[in-house]
């Protein structure tokens, strides 16, 4: 009970302990009436006093709902906490707690943020929020890339709400493929990223121009399975299918970039920065793996072994080229939409890793006893004995 409502109680309570005027003598008693009347019951709006304020708890709401609406989200979300902190079961609780998650969000923070829609969906189950709290919740937590968690909100929402729109669907079969991905299992988290695909087909949500949001983290983790599954095919030891393998490999890039690529379509600076560094990635790694290539016992001289050496820099110095471009092209965009996340840090670090690598492959070529048109003629030969293998 508030501070003003126990005074008014107690200023009701004086008055009727003194209705009888000083001094006079006393009355004959009233028949009694049959039925008496209850005394009006007053409710006095709960009154939040501080030093510096007075303000009751829908005034407190109706600010922090006007700062949102301004978009000052340090004020709302502080007002949104204190409704809710100061009367948790009140009628305006669940819209405060789900107000302070979209403020905290809305500032970065989005564990905070996170921590608040759980909330709603927890306490207030059957209100009419919490469902749109389950949503958000999931993705927080892939922003996050906490993958696991995301999933199980995903079984919860699944259960509780068994219809389903066609963008929710996508949301929830692509974060249970996030899940699966992360605990190592493809072949599962792929099964996950074909049902969504088969909703996003059928209601042609990618058909044109910009992607939801919710479609751009489904073709993410699209670019993932296809990224790990190309990563499986190594070329060390040297495999007896070797320009087979390749292929595969090299083919497999190209599928993760295209699924990559769709994430971009979404226009989200976050989600294109991840898909950008990947794809960037992809050809970086694939250069360090062929680059491990032992020479061929053929080349049993020095001199064959340096032109093997240098076949292999020139021909595949190109993937180190690519993917230069696209961090640049990822930072680019970072710096034009202002996205500040992790993956732009990594995008950065890389794209200097890349330069080094560049500058080392060209120095290696350079201290070879072959021009640059011996060394493509190598090349020429060398791809001539491997189709005749293959």
């Amino acid at each position: 009970m508030s501070i003003l409502r126990a005074r008014v109680w107690c200023l009701l309570a004086f008055t009727c302990g003194c209705a009888a005027r000083p001094g006079a003598g006393p009355s004959a008693p009233e028949a009694p009436s049959e039925a008496a009347t209850p005394p009006p019951v007053v409710e006095v709006p709960r009154t939040v006093i501080t030093p510096g304020e007075a303000v009751t708890i829908d005034e407190l709401f109706d600010r922090a709902t006007a700062a949102l609406l301004k978009g000052d989200m340090e004020a709302a979300a502080a007002d949104f906490d204190r409704v809710f902190s100061l009367d948790p079961k009140g009628p305006r609780a669940a819209e405060a707690l789900f107000r302070a998650g979209v403020a905290h969000d809305e500032s970065g923070r989005y564990e905070v943020a996170e921590s608040k829609f759980e909330q709603v969906a927890r306490r207030f189950p059957e209100h009419q929020l919490a469902r749109e709290s389950l949503l958000r919740s999931i993705r927080v937590l892939l922003y996050l890339e906490s993958w696991e968690r995301a999933g199980q909100v995903a079984m919860v929402f699944s259960k509780r709400y068994v219809e389903q729109t066609p963008v929710e669907q996508v949301l929830l079969h692509g974060a249970r493929a996030h899940a699966f991905l992360a605990a190592g299992d493809v072949d599962r988290a792929h099964t996950f990223v074909e049902k969504g695909r088969g909703v996003v087909e059928r209601r042609r949500l990618d058909s044109v121009g910009r992607l939801p949001r919710d479609v751009a983290q489904l073709y993410f983790a699209l670019g993932e399975i296809r990224r790990m599954r190309g990563e499986a095919i190594v070329f060390t030891p040297l495999p007896p299918d070797f320009p087979i393998k390749l292929e595969m490999r090299a083919q497999l890039l190209l599928d993760a970039q295209n699924a990559y690529s769709e994430t971009m379509r979404a226009l989200d600076p976050h989600w294109s920065a991840m898909a950008g560094f990947r794809v960037g990635e992809l050809y970086e790694r694939l250069h360090v793996e062929l680059m491990k290539i032992p020479a061929p016992d053929t080349a049993d001289t020095k001199g064959r072994r340096d032109l093997f050496e240098g076949a292999m820099r020139l021909r595949y110095s190109v993937l180190l080229e690519k993917g230069k471009n696209l961090m640049d092209r990822t930072l680019a965009m970072a710096k034009r939409t202002g996205e500040k996340s992790a993956w732009v840090a990594r995008a950065r670090e890389a794209r200097a890793r890349i330069e080094g690598a560049i500058r080392r492959e060209d120095e290696a070529i350079d201290r070879l006893p072959y021009t640059r048109a011996q060394l493509r003629e190598a090349l020429e030969e060398l791809k001539k004995k491997y189709r005749k293998k293959s």
